[in-house]
């Protein structure tokens, strides 16, 4: 204990302190290590963000266009399909029907115009009435003559006329068409002027019919069943035609229109209507003396008996009532149709109306003048 002490423990403090300040003597160039450190982090960092950034906005752009060009194909190629479809059905309908105003010539060479399609018809002859009945236009048909006997419901229509159209009876019943025929131009003039067409028919030949009948088919929408009637009498007929001239022989026939001995020379309806019926039409084949041969015109009996044909035709409209009273006439005993029993007489409605029956009408004609070959 001689007062000898165990020394005390210098505090660190001082020591601690001396090393604080050799840390702090090395800090400013952390920092700025630190710093640059950061600095050259953070701009690698924006520059690799920026590029991210361009090329999504690249791919965005990109992907954009791409899908306006998508679907504006489709848009395009959708919009005008329907289009051509919708047009499709419309056409087939026009072409369907016929497309007014129609305008025709008619068998006086004069134009006329049907501004719509007709819904009040009126015929002023046989011929007309049966070509529109034919065409399945029978319930437009509003006014026909008294002539006008078939086809049978025909009788119910009001009748404008005979022989000539009644002006006032027809201009009552309001037409929009009127099928005419040659000799009543003036009487259907007023009609005309007040409006409503008027197409006049005159055929002198079977061709003449088909014209007429595409004529009608034309103003009033039904062409196509026009063509198809044409085709039908067509055929008729040359079955006729043929198995007449399989017969052989043409034996001379006289028409005898009325029992005054008019009969039919060349151009003339029935001179064809003959000719298809192979045989000889005596009133185009033979001269007669002081007699100009023409369409139509009158024999003496004189010179029908000169004449001396191997048939006589006599229709219902001659005046005849039957063919017995042609064959008893004494001045015609000597011909060799009556001799051999060859005078017939016969329902001419089919024969001398140029309509649609007139196949039927050569029918009778044909079988008449070669009963062996029918």
């Amino acid at each position: 204990m001689n007062g000898h002490r165990t020394p005390r423990h210098t505090p660190a403090g001082p020591r601690s302190l001396s090393s604080r300040r050799h840390r702090m003597s090395h800090s400013p160039l952390l920092l700025v290590l630190l710093l640059l450190a950061l600095l050259v982090a953070g701009s690698l960092f924006f520059a690799g963000c920026g590029s991210d950034g361009a090329d999504t906005a690249d791919s965005s752009a990109t992907t954009a266009a791409e899908a306006t060009t998508t679907s504006a194909a489709p848009t395009t190629s959708t919009a005008a399909a329907p289009t051509s479809t919708t047009a499709a059905p419309a056409s087939a309908t026009t072409a369907g029907k016929a497309a007014y105003p129609v305008t025709v010539t008619d068998d006086n060479g004069a134009s006329v115009t049907v501004e719509a399609e007709p819904l009040r018809i009126v015929s002023t002859a046989p011929a007309g009435t049966e070509m529109l009945f034919a065409l399945g236009l029978g319930e437009r048909v509003v006014g026909v003559t008294s002539l006008c006997d078939y086809p049978a419901n025909v009788e119910g229509i009001a009748k404008v006329g005979d022989f000539m159209a009644n002006t006032e009876a027809i201009m009552a019943l309001s037409p929009d068409l009127v099928v005419g025929y040659s000799g009543n131009e003036e009487a259907l003039a007023p009609i005309q002027a007040a409006g409503a067409a008027v197409i006049i028919f005159n055929p002198a030949t079977v061709d003449g019919i088909y014209a007429n009948i595409t004529t009608l088919g034309a103003v009033t929408g039904k062409t196509a069943e026009a063509a198809a009637l044409i085709e039908s009498i067509k055929a008729e007929i040359a079955q006729v035609a043929d198995t007449a001239a399989a017969a052989g022989d043409k034996p001379r026939v006289f028409y005898g229109l009325d029992n005054t001995l008019w009969t039919c020379g060349p151009g003339s309806f029935v001179d064809e209507m003959l000719s298809l019926a192979n045989c000889v039409n005596i009133g185009s084949s033979d001269t007669f003396e002081g007699v100009a041969v023409q369409a139509y015109y009158q024999l003496t009996p004189e010179q029908l008996v000169s004449a001396d044909p191997d048939v006589i035709l006599l229709p219902s409209s001659s005046g005849y009532s039957s063919a017995e009273e042609f064959t008893g006439d004494p001045r015609f005993a000597g011909l060799a149709a009556v001799k051999n029993g060859s005078v017939y007489l016969f329902d001419d409605t089919t024969v001398t109306r140029p309509g649609p029956r007139v196949g039927q009408g050569l029918r009778l004609l044909a079988e008449a003048i070669h009963p062996g070959a029918f």
